[in-house]
Formats: structure tokens, C-alpha cells, sequence
């Protein structure tokens, strides 16, 4: 069982939030290295990067849905049941694995091709895709493994192999985008293979690890258990609005990243900063709403519902605390910030311009946001995903709608066009309040 003093909270986010960060080193560390190869590598790796994560998010929700039944069967005090609904979420994510492997080596460069307006921007794009799908299926068996240990609020192994990840990506991304350590030059195209060795990695290390150690053994985790065609279906059924609304946030940014390359390629530049930023800034927002849907699965399987409130409280207390902590140099230090991320030579003084007031307009957003991530994840740790989609839904119908009269309609400064990052937070914000007052007398 889970306590909720302020200790225990954030001892189960910390790692989640470490987590969260050696994973966004992944994507970071591919667009420092290559910045240094232009404009052209740096925007490629950047919207190759969106297109992956777009459908990895497919995985993610599976991963989120058996998180929520793990920790709710924990609450419940039924562990034995554990082990087979972790293996039913990794048969599931290896499935979908697979199937989005395949996708992107029959689709990617038709997609490539039809949403990039620049040439050399599609052709490097579709180098990068080409590599980095062999990295998915690792990427989403992985992050199935880790609903076991996010589930049970013991984060600390998540973090081990989050770390593993990243220093595996380090060391790969060097000696395979420049050909050092003995290894082939192969630029963008070396970023992505480098990442998805990693993913091979970290992978191993987490399922070994379940498997393995006696720690786990009474929660009768095995990779010989039957397929349970009911626990599967139910696991998805309770899913896919979380994979829905996963694939519908990635896919919607790809889509405002597309429209900004119409504005030309130092905006896009630009733009691509900020977003790497985001990396920063969603390592506590990421981390606190996972221990959301962690705190309050718990609390429905305890039966004591009339704690959540509270505990709600708590978390959001820490996550703007600690987002303050992490990112506050986009208040006093922004120009220090985007030189740590871009490393072109080359880049001009009109695109460090623009980073660096995008970013000191939109970082209240962050902040507002590290409050709004509690409520959103607790609708979904209610158990109510298909509420928690509808949510997602309705804010991004609101954001393209938006991007789409700011950018194509009105042409908007680079810097206004980022307003719709407050229109979304504001709008999932007032959604999921609402939704958790009509949830609030209602069984789960």
C-alpha cells in the first residue's frame, strides 16, 4: 500500500521525473549532436523525432492502462494476479510494436514526402525514420515493463534503466553520427541507429530485471503465462483511449511543426528549440502525472476515494515547486538555455532571436501546466479513460483550430503563434475540473 504524506509522493515521482529525463536525453542528445551537421540535420532529427514518438504514444497507452490495473490490484492487496496482467501488457505492446515497425518501413516516406515542403528537410527526415523504427519494438515492450515497477511506486528500477538508455545513447550517438570509436559515419541517419541500439538495451536490462529478481517474485511475473484473450481485451479496452489520446498530442504537434515550416526554415529552427525545451520542462509534468494516476488507482483499490482530493493537492503543490526548480532559467537565463541545445555554427541571430522570446512568452504555459497535468492523470487514474480521451480530444480540436488562424490566416509572429499552448492547457484545465466534479459521487 501507498501512503500520501509529501515524503512518499515525491519519493515515487523522483524517479519518475529521472526517468522522464534520461528518456528525453535521448531526443535531446540527437538534436545537440546534429546541430552541429545545419539546419537542414537538426530540423530533420526534430521532425523525425515527432513522427516516432507520435506512434510510440500507441505503446505508451497500453503501458498507462496496465499501470492503472497494477497499481489498483496493489491497493486491492490481489498480487498474484500481477504477473499476468504484466505479461498480457508486453504480448500486447510487442504486437503493436511490430505493427508499427512495419508501417513505417511500407508508409514513412510517402508520409515524409507529402508533409514536408522542403526537399532536403523530407530526404534527410526519411534517413532518420528509416533507422529509427528498428528501435520500436524494444521502445514499447520496454515501457510495458516498466507499468510494473511505475504500478507498484517502486520507481527506482524505471530509473536504472532509464540511465542505461541514455548513456547507451550517448556513447552511440558520438561514435555513429561523427564515425568515432571505431565506428561508421553515418550523421542524422547514425542518431537514429544509435537510438535504437539503446532502446535494445535498456529493454533487456528491465524485463531481465522483472523476471529475475527475487524482489519480484511474489507478484508471479513470467514470461510462460497463458495468453488471456479476456485480460487482454480488457487491458486494451481500458487503453485505448489513453493510446488515442497519446497518438492525437504527438501527431497534432507534428502537424503545428508542418504548418510552421510554411513560414520558412529559421522559424522552424526556432520553433524546434523550443520544443527540445519542452524535453526539460515535461521531465516533472511527466513524472507528477504518472504518480497522479499512481496515488489515485491506489486510493480506488483502498477504497478511500475522499483521500484523493487531498492528495491531489499535494502532488500539484510539488509539481510547480519542482517545475520552478527545473526550468526557471527560461525566466532569468532563456539565451543560456537554447545555446545548450543548438550547436549550429551557422545559426543566425534572427532564429536566436526568436528562440528566446518564444520561449520567455510560453514558459508560463509550463507552469500552468505542471497544475493541470494532476487533475487530467487523476481522471485517467480513476479509471475513466475514455473521459480523460474526450478531454485530450476537445483541447486539441481547440489548438489546431487555433494554430490553423494564427498561422495560415492571420500569419502571426512566430512568437504570438505560440499563444496556442496556453489556449490548450487552459482548456484541458477547465475539462478535466469539470469531469472530476462529475466523477465525484460516482462509482468507479
Amino acid at each position: 500500500m501507498l501512503d500520501q504524506s509529501y515524503g512518499k509522493i515525491f519519493s515515487v515521482a523522483l524517479p519518475l521525473m529521472f526517468g522522464t529525463l534520461i528518456q528525453s536525453v535521448v531526443g535531446v542528445t540527437d538534436g545537440i549532436m546534429v546541430s552541429s551537421l545545419g539546419t537542414v540535420a537538426f530540423d530533420a532529427v526534430g521532425n523525425g523525432g515527432l513522427m516516432y514518438i507520435s506512434m510510440f504514444m500507441l505503446c505508451k497507452g497500453i503501458g498507462d492502462g496496465a499501470q492503472i490495473i497494477i497499481a489498483r490490484k496493489y491497493g486491492e492487496g490481489n498480487i498474484d494476479q500481477i504477473g499476468s496482467i504484466l505479461f498480457g501488457a508486453q504480448f500486447t505492446a510487442l504486437i503493436f510494436g511490430i505493427v508499427i515497425f512495419v508501417f513505417f518501413l511500407a508508409c514513412g516516406p510517402a508520409i515524409i514526402s507529402a508533409i514536408c515542403e522542403s526537399p532536403e528537410i523530407a530526404e534527410s527526415m526519411t534517413g532518420f525514420i528509416q533507422y529509427r523504427s528498428w528501435g520500436i519494438v524494444f521502445a514499447c515492450v520496454h515501457v510495458a515493463t516498466a507499468a510494473l515497477f511505475i504500478g507498484l511506486g517502486k520507481t527506482n528500477i524505471y530509473m536504472i534503466s532509464a540511465v542505461i538508455l541514455a548513456v547507451s545513447n550517448i556513447i552511440l550517438d558520438y561514435g555513429l553520427i561523427f564515425g568515432e570509436l571505431g565506428l561508421p559515419q553515418m550523421g542524422v541517419r547514425g542518431a537514429a541507429l544509435a537510438s535504437s541500439i539503446s532502446e535494445f538495451i535498456a529493454c533487456f536490462f528491465l524485463l531481465a530485471y522483472a523476471l529475475l529478481s527475487p524482489k519480484f517474485k511474489e507478484f508471479n511475473c513470467s514470461l510462460r503465462h497463458k495468453i488471456n484473450g479476456s485480460e487482454i481485451l480488457k487491458l486494451v479496452k481500458l487503453s485505448y483511449p489513453l493510446m488515442l489520446q497519446g497518438i492525437l498530442a504527438l501527431s497534432t504537434w507534428l502537424v503545428f511543426f508542418m504548418m510552421i515550416e510554411q513560414l520558412g526554415p529559421e522559424k522552424l529552427e526556432a520553433s524546434h528549440n523550443i520544443r527540445y525545451m519542452y524535453f526539460i520542462a515535461f521531465v516533472p509534468i511527466f513524472g507528477f502525472g504518472a504518480t497522479t494516476r499512481t496515488f489515485v488507482s491506489n486510493l480506488v483499490g483502498q477504497n478511500k476515494r475522499e483521500l484523493i482530493v487531498k492528495t491531489q493537492w499535494r502532488i500539484a503543490l510539488l509539481s510547480l515547486i519542482t517545475m520552478f526548480a527545473v526550468f526557471h532559467g527560461s525566466i532569468f537565463y532563456p539565451e543560456l538555455m537554447i545555446e545548450m541545445i543548438n550547436h549550429n555554427p551557422n545559426i543566425s541571430p534572427e532564429v536566436m532571436a526568436d528562440s528566446v522570446s518564444i520561449l520567455q512568452f510560453v514558459c508560463w504555459s509550463i507552469f500552468l501546466f505542471s497544475l493541470i497535468v494532476v487533475p487530467y492523470n487523476a481522471v485517467a487514474g480513476l479509471g475513466k479513460t475514455k473521459a480523460a480521451l474526450l478531454i485530450e480530444v476537445s483541447a486539441i480540436i481547440t489548438y489546431l483550430i487555433a494554430s490553423y488562424i494564427f498561422i495560415v490566416l492571420w500569419k502571426w509572429d512566430i512568437v504570438m503563434v505560440w499563444s496556442v499552448e496556453y489556449i490548450y492547457f487552459v482548456t484541458m484545465g477547465i475539462l478535466s475540473l469539470g469531469m472530476l466534479r462529475y466523477f465525484k459521487n460516482r462509482p468507479v
